[in-house]
Order: structure tokens, then C-alpha cells, then sequence
């Protein structure tokens, strides 16, 4: 094994509580350099250990995102476990990239040699909080320089509820919040254990409120990263004004804070604590020369109604918050349930059962035809994704949010991709010169830092010209980040793929931020579609003029315009009418299976 470098100390530790928060018993951690990973830290058994190769060729390691592979042989490809001696007999594995400012710095691999159908229940949150402290001892030196102001280089620790081991541990300043001071997530547990610990002798309750800012990520794009940094910081010394002295508080991640409300019952509820706390919140912050007003979202859990551990906890509050942010109601307060409960529950099997439909061919691509207004030809096809489970085809309405929370929708969009463009290269094969495709793309995929990579190799797999490809992305997603989105769609441009705005007119719809972004087609959405034939005059002219408005702000672009939904004669009247140039729906078809596909193509 390589000698361990000056960080060894921190880095094995934070290794540590990687395989506890997993239950692995082995975890290896490999640094990239040049063409090869070389191990500079292990975890486990040493004769496994000593077996394994100190360096390994850097492909190995090299990937996009975390693989979860509970049982190999089944579902993902685990090139890693050829890492481990043969007289230890892999049966799962977890491989992790660790990135750092896009570029991948190294790689964790967790082992069992026991199959672990568990490991969707595992602490996600926690562990990628883990994986990123790991990442950043990684971070090459020039980097790390630059960041040595902001962050003590004290090594983290966590978790000492999970081992002996980690319980003796002490905790650094390394895990406050730069901005506001307060102890992380991750450094909340140690005082929440105590916390829960005295609530358990004292049979007294506990709670445990995750807060989320409405709206916050506005005023850091529109006031500037400053204002948002001074915000917080005034966020936090309100909360800490609010609270008890029994109480702690912490900051999650992004946008919000954790509060530990201590000696819940006889007289101290839960929720009156957490309204007060959001009233609070409600008077204006000044900050800059600006008046800013805030209101918060919140998910509550409770000690000892919903959960006995610390874990459990934070992780039923987050899927409270969850539902409360679903709700699309600012200042929400949403208390755990038994209802929520179950609801996590079938969540939990629907997403164990969908890691494995991606690697058992359970699922499959239905196609609708896109049309030309004024030739009626047939301008492309849209993927569209289907799950058949057993005899039965699951909604892509339930299971798509589930991809998405779980970041499955990454592999699942790429696999949608590759197959759409095999496929458009099996019917031209066939003699079906379909024009186009057109595949979805979710806000995780489109963020990622090597989205126009995957996009070049799909291309380059499948042999399928560029200009054969159109990208549907939605017009939130490209909204996170103008900028960004602008520079990641001129690179799309500059393959040769081509990109339509999806949904639009359900956000911004804003004719400054669309001449900032290369896109070349404004697909309607059908809620406007639909009320095209309304019945009621209001309904209609609402339609007909949205519609209008969104067919000239395109062309006045140089864009094309297809309004999506079209079900009846008199609504692709309307849209000719309007000078909508395509269309796709119902009305000419479903969407249906390849093979049907080659039969309904005009020739």
C-alpha cells in the first residue's frame, strides 16, 4: 500500500465514517494521478486489505456519478470489485467519484461481501456530506490555497452514534458553516444524540424542524452572492435569538437550517416552537440598503411519536420539508405522519424496484409523432419513457418523481438518449427517414458538468448525425443559471445538437433571457393547448392570446414554435391560425412502440 500522505490522518477518519454510515465493512480510497488511482488510505480487515493493488489504471475508477450496485452480478457494471482479492468474495458495492470544481480527484469504494438490498435506506444526505469533506482534502494543493482563508484545515470528524470508535472523536471548528459560524449538519449530531439522550431519561419529547428560505436562491441571483451570504448570517442570529437556550441550531445545506427544539411537551409544542420561530423570520431583514422579507418552509419530526435515533430523525423532517415544499405554499409547516410514513415506504420499494428495472430491460421507449401545421408531414418523433413492471405499465407520473429524487433520472436520461438514437439509426436503416428525435432532459442531467460530454459519446456510440438529435429541456431548469445554461447549450450548437424549450410559458417566459440562450424551438404547453376549444369565451381568448403571444415571441427570434397536446380538430385550427409551424398530440397519435412506429410513417 502506498505510505500515506500528510493529509492521512483526517482523510483515513472521514473514510471511516463513510463505511459506518454505509455498514461496509471495507472502504478504499483511491487519489487520481495522471493515468493512474493510486490507494492512499484503506478501511477493513487487513489480509483483504493487503492483497489489493496499490495502484490501478485511473479508466477504472473514472466515472460520472455514484454507482450502487446492492447486488453484483445484478443491475450496474462494478468494474471495482476486480480490485479485491479473490479469497474475499464481493456480493455489493458502492463506487464513488470525488469531484472537485468538475474534475474528478479521486475514488471511494465501499464493499460487503454480503448482498445489501438496504443500501437505498442508507443516510444519503449524511454520506454525501462525507464524500465532499473527502473531496475537498483531495483538492489539488493550487486549489486548496485558494480556499485556505475560508475553512480551517482542522481534520472533520461525525457521527458518534455510529461506533465506539467514532464516539471518541472529537469535534473541530472545521465543521462550522463558514458563513454564519453554526455547526453543520454534520457536526449537529454529536450535541443532538446528547440532547436526545437526556429527552430519553427525562422522558421528556424532542423535535427536530428543518426550516427551507422561500425563494432564497432569488436574492442571491438578482442582489448578488453578498447579500445573500449577509442574509443568512442575519437568519441564523435570529434563530439563535428565537430558540431556547436548551435549543441548538444548525445550517443545512444551501438554504437551510436545522433547530433542535429540547423538552418538547408540558406546555412547548412542537408547532406553536416552529411558528414562532417562522413569525420571527417574517420581520424584515435590512441588509445592504435593501429591506428583504422572508418566509420559510418546514418539515417537523418528533421524539418519541416518529423515531427513536438521530438519523431517523433528520431524515423524517427532510421528508416532511419535502411534502411541504411539494404543497407550493410559502410558510408551510408540515409535521411527520404515519401517513408520510407508509408514503416513504412505497417510495422506498418503488425506487429499489426501478434500480432494478434499469438493468433488467423493464424499461422501454414509446414514440409520438411531431407534424408539420401546414405540410401535415411527419417533422421527428419525441421519446417518450415507459416502465413495465411484470404485466403491468407503470405511470410515468409515479415513477419519474421517484427517479428524480433519487437521482436515478441521470442514468435513466442517458440510457433514453442512447436507445432513442440507436433506434432513429434502426429505422433509417429500415428505409424510415424520420428527420428527428427528441428526447427529454431533466434539471439533474442538464446541470451536470459533463452533460455535452455524455451527449458527444451518445453520438459517437450510436453513429447518428447530430442534427438527427433535439433536446427538450425545461425552461426552469435553464433558468437556475442563465449564464451557465447559455454556455452549456452553445456548446450543444457547436455538435450540431439542437434544443427546444420545453413547457414554455408555465415560468419566466422572459424575451430577455430567452436572446441570451441558443436554442431553436418553444414548444407550447398543453394547458394553453387545451383551452384553445373552451366552451367559455373567458377560457378561450385567455388561450388564444397567451398562444398568440408565445408564436410571435418565437419568431420574432428566428424560432420555431410546436404547441404539444393537440387533441381535436378545432384546436389545430386555432394553432394554424396562429401561425404555430408544429404540432404533436393525441389527435394524430399516441405515442406507441418502435415497431408501430415504422408502420404509421408516411412514405
Amino acid at each position: 500500500m502506498v505510505p500515506p500522505d500528510p493529509m492521512s490522518e483526517a482523510v483515513a477518519k472521514r473514510l471511516r465514517v463513510a463505511a459506518a454510515l454505509a455498514r461496509c465493512p471495507l472502504a478504499v480510497l483511491y487519489r487520481v494521478e495522471a493515468q493512474t488511482g493510486k490507494m492512499i488510505c484503506a478501511h477493513g480487515e487487513e489480509a483483504v486489505l493487503a492483497g489489493m493493488p496499490s495502484d490501478v489504471p485511473s479508466w477504472r475508477i473514472a466515472r460520472e456519478e455514484t454507482t450502487v450496485v446492492p447486488v453484483i452480478g445484478r443491475g450496474p457494471a462494478a468494474p471495482e470489485s476486480v480490485f479485491f482479492p479473490p479469497d474475499f468474495r464481493v456480493a455489493a458495492l458502492i463506487s464513488v467519484p470525488l469531484m472537485s470544481e468538475g474534475t474528478q480527484v479521486g475514488a471511494m469504494v465501499l464493499a460487503d461481501s454480503v448482498p445489501r438490498d438496504d443500501f437505498g435506506s442508507l443516510d444519503a444526505e449524511a454520506l454525501a456530506t462525507v464524500v465532499a469533506m473527502i473531496a475537498d482534502a483531495l483538492r489539488p494543493p493550487k486549489a486548496t490555497a485558494a480556499n485556505a482563508r475560508m475553512r480551517p484545515a482542522t481534520p472533520a470528524t461525525a457521527l458518534p452514534q455510529m461506533t465506539e470508535e467514532l464516539a471518541a472523536w472529537p469535534l473541530s471548528a472545521g465543521n462550522h458553516d463558514a458563513v454564519t459560524g453554526l455547526p453543520d449538519r454534520l457536526m449537529l449530531i454529536q450535541p443532538m444524540q446528547v440532547a436526545l439522550d437526556r429527552a430519553r431519561r427525562k422522558d421528556r419529547g424532542l423535535a427536530v424542524a428543518l426550516f427551507a428560505l422561500d425563494r432564497f436562491h432569488r436574492i442571491d441571483d438578482w442582489l448578488g452572492r453578498s447579500v445573500g451570504d449577509e442574509l443568512l448570517r442575519q437568519v441564523a442570529e435570529r434563530l439563535l435569538e428565537t430558540t431556547g437556550e436548551s435549543d441548538l441550531v444548525g445550517r443545512g445545506s444551501g438554504d437551510e437550517f436545522v433547530v433542535i427544539f429540547s423538552d418538547v411537551g408540558g406546555g412547548r409544542s412542537a408547532l406553536a416552537l416552529t411558528d414562532r420561530v417562522l413569525s420571527a423570520l417574517r420581520e424584515p431583514f435590512h441588509v445592504q440598503g435593501y429591506e428583504l422579507s422572508v418566509s420559510a418552509t418546514v418539515g417537523v419530526s418528533r421524539y418519541p411519536d416518529h423515531a427513536q435515533d438521530v438519523s431517523a430523525l433528520l431524515r423524517y423532517a427532510g421528508i416532511a420539508l419535502h411534502r411541504a415544499k411539494a404543497a407550493r405554499q410559502r410558510g408551510r409547516i408540515e409535521l411527520f405522519t404515519d401517513e408520510l410514513r407508509e408514503a416513504v415506504e412505497r417510495r422506498g420499494d418503488l425506487e429499489r424496484h426501478l434500480r432494478r428495472a434499469l438493468g433488467a430491460g423493464e424499461l422501454l421507449l414509446h414514440y409520438q409523432p411531431k407534424v408539420d401545421i401546414r405540410t401535415r408531414k411527419w417533422s421527428g418523433v419525441e421519446a417518450l419513457i415507459r416502465w413495465k413492471r411484470g404485466d403491468q405499465l407503470v405511470s410515468p407520473g409515479v415513477f419519474l418523481p421517484v427517479a428524480e429524487e433519487s437521482e436515478l433520472i441521470v442514468p435513466i436520461g442517458t440510457w433514453v438518449m442512447l436507445e432513442s438514437c440507436r433506434q432513429m439509426r434502426r429505422w433509417h436503416g429500415a428505409g424510415v427517414d424520420l428527420p428527428s428525435v427528441s428526447v427529454n432532459v431533466s434539471a439533474q442531467q442538464f446541470s451536470r458538468p459533463d452533460f455535452v460530454g455524455t451527449v458527444a459519446r451518445v453520438l459517437k456510440s450510436s453513429t447518428l448525425p447530430p442534427g438527427a438529435l433535439e433536446l427538450e429541456v425545461t425552461e426552469t431548469s435553464l433558468m437556475d443559471d442563465v449564464g451557465a445554461a447559455a454556455e452549456k447549450l452553445s456548446e450543444l450548437r457547436h455538435l450540431g445538437v439542437r434544443v427546444s424549450v420545453d413547457d414554455f410559458g408555465t415560468g419566466y417566459s422572459s424575451l430577455s433571457y430567452l436572446q441570451r440562450l441558443p436554442v431553436d424551438v418553444l414548444k407550447i404547453d398543453r394547458s394553453f393547448v387545451k383551452d384553445l376549444d373552451a366552451e367559455g369565451d373567458g377560457a378561450r381568448s385567455s388561450a388564444v392570446a397567451l398562444t398568440e403571444a408565445i408564436t410571435g415571441l418565437g419568431h420574432s427570434l428566428g424560432l420555431k414554435v410546436l404547441a404539444e397536446g393537440v387533441e381535436t380538430e378545432a384546436q389545430l385550427d386555432a394553432l394554424a391560425a396562429l401561425g404555430c409551424d408544429e404540432v404533436q398530440g393525441y389527435y394524430f397519435s399516441r405515442p406507441v412502440p418502435a415497431p408501430n412506429v415504422s408502420e404509421l410513417f408516411p412514405r
